[in-house]
């Protein structure tokens, strides 16, 4: 009998692309994940920087047809409150 613990043992982890998210500008990372089609989970994690980077970060998730991904921002209350809707649509938030 195979328990939901063996099962995440077998999930390899989501290979992180933050540093790519990151120094890449948009067009360059939409290149860069094109090539990152094999791969079954892809992860990014940031600080809060500003509101157009939280919307890439929201269409990032929206993009990943089959794929698995996670999107987490590290914000405060008072950052987390200037994009409510990319939190709502799925970035997780790290309260700092």
């Amino acid at each position: 009998m195979e328990t939901s613990d063996s099962k995440l043992e077998h999930e390899p982890a989501p290979r992180d692309i933050s540093q790519e998210f990151l120094i890449m500008d948009t067009f360059a990372f939409l290149d860069f994940l094109r090539t990152m089609r094999s791969e079954p989970s892809l992860s990014i994690t940031i600080d809060w920087k500003d509101v157009p980077t939280a919307r890439r970060l929201k269409a990032f998730l929206e993009s990943g047809r089959g794929q698995k991904r996670s999107a987490t921002i590290r914000a405060t209350d008072e950052q987390y409150n200037q994009e409510l809707n990319v939190f709502a649509s799925g970035v997780k938030w790290e309260k700092v």
